[in-house]
This record gives C-alpha cells, structure tokens and sequence, in this order.
C-alpha cells in the first residue's frame, strides 16, 4: 500500500511541477507586459511635458514632433481612454502654426490657476 502511494506521489510529481512552471511563466510574461506598458507611459508623459513647454515658446514644430512620440508611446501602451485624447492633441498641434495660433489650445489652460501645476506634470514656479 505504501509502495503504492509513493509511486502515485512520484508519478504525479513532474506534473504538479510542470503546472508550477506555466503558472510562473505566464507570470514573468505578465510582467514584462506591464512593465513595458508603465515605460511607454512615463515616455508618453515625458514627451507630453515637452510638448506642453515647446508650445510656451512658441516652437510648434518641437511640440508636433513631441506629442507624436507621446501619442505612438501611448499607443504602444494601449490604453484605449488615453488613445484617443491623445490623437486629438495630436491633430491640434500639428495643424497650429505660429502665425495662426492667436489662442493657446484649451488644455493648456490650467483648471486651477491658484495651483502650482500645469498640465503633464511640469511644475511652474510663482514669480
């Protein structure tokens, strides 16, 4: 009897480890997809912040440059409610030049003007 239930425990052995390795590769996998999907959303911000402060100085075509890389980093990460705001500011840039642009984009525009951030994170300090 007991040669018997060790020979089942052997036999069943290389499956349960079998088991344990799918379940830490599918692991590993999983986090090297959201790792990689964390590294394209801190580009997308960094190429944001550029684009926001390239607009300030009037150098529209910095900022249409930046915001495309902020929009294909965003795209790699597939953030679908992302995506698509970034299209937009994408498009907006892009078609603005500096003889046209009489008014900044709106989202430029800080929601709360007694804060001390601007938009994508840049801190502006009160002078």
């Amino acid at each position: 009897m007991k040669t018997t239930i060790v020979a089942v425990l052997m036999a069943l052995s290389p499956m349960m480890a079998t088991a344990e390795n799918d379940t830490a590769r599918a692991r590993l996998t999983e986090f090297k997809n959201l790792n990689e999907k964390i590294e394209n959303l801190e580009k997308a911000l960094r190429l944001q912040t550029l684009t926001t402060d390239a607009i300030r100085r009037d150098n529209y075509e910095l900022a249409c440059k930046a915001q495309r890389e902020a929009t294909t980093a965003t795209h790699q990460a597939n953030v679908k409610d992302v995506n698509r705001q970034s299209d937009m500011q994408f498009a907006e840039i892009c078609t603005i030049s500096k003889a046209t642009a009489k008014t900044k984009p709106s989202w430029l525009a800080p929601a709360n003007p007694n804060l001390n951030f601007e938009p994508a994170g840049m801190l502006v300090e009160n002078k």
